[in-house]
């Protein structure tokens, strides 16, 4: 928990971002999802949707996101190799070479919106249609930055991260009203209150595990 919030206060140097997630709607195999930034504060957001045009992954310039954030807003992505963020900011020109930033589908991010106004932000694309997508995590202790890649709630418990993480792993989950981390961690009896904790879509949560492996998430839905 304390590496945890020390590596994020590197990354925002004082400043935060945060966002809500509201709704999400599809039509056809289209949808998006909705997201309120508060001015500063820290949240986490991921686009759970395949690019429309390429069938893939967006670059983050590319995103919908991208264009909703203002000048002065920030970026953050996490390095599970590294142990390390790296930091884009938003100028008149855009993002710079942030903007050729590739996203797996549902890879989450934060965001600093630099404004005294709230900002809403929208993800949109293409549902993901495939069976099973794969995420992997990192173990010797490090921290994993993951998120469910589909554009559904789900419960944490009923995840196949929740069940195939060993004990003694830690689950790491952003609320956006307080500023501060909830901390969960596994024991032999399971996750305990955190088994029910809602994820909705868009949310991101960190992951900390003595093991390394592969998340292989199930689609929920049977079309598309």
């Amino acid at each position: 928990m304390k590496k945890l919030m020390s590596l994020v206060a590197l990354a925002v140097v004082g400043s935060v971002v945060a966002a809500s997630a509201q709704e999400v709607l599809s039509a056809n195999a289209v949808g998006y999802v909705k997201r309120t930034v508060p001015a500063k504060g820290l949240q986490i957001v991921t686009v759970p949707f395949d690019n429309v045009a390429t069938a893939e992954g967006y670059k983050f310039g590319e995103t919908q996101i991208a264009s909703d954030l203002p000048v002065g807003s920030s970026v953050m992505f996490w390095d599970a190799t590294a142990q390390s963020w790296s930091v884009g900011s938003k100028n008149a020109k855009g993002w710079g070479a942030y903007a050729n930033k590739e996203l797996a589908v549902g890879e989450p991010f934060f965001l600093q919106n630099a404004t005294d106004s709230d900002v809403e932000v929208t993800a949109a694309g293409e549902v993901p249609s495939t069976e099973k997508l794969a995420r992997p995590y990192v173990g010797n202790k490090g921290l994993s930055f993951v998120a469910y890649p589909y554009p559904c709630d789900v419960n944490f418990g009923d995840t196949e991260l929740a069940t195939q993480l060993p004990v003694g792993a830690s689950a790491m989950f952003w609320d956006s009203s307080a500023q501060s981390w909830a901390v969960g961690s596994k024991n032999a009896k399971g996750w305990g209150a955190y088994a029910t904790k809602s994820v909705e879509a868009g949310e991101g949560f960190f992951v900390q595990s003595s093991s390394e492996g592969t998340w292989e998430a199930a689609k929920p839905y049977t079309w598309p």
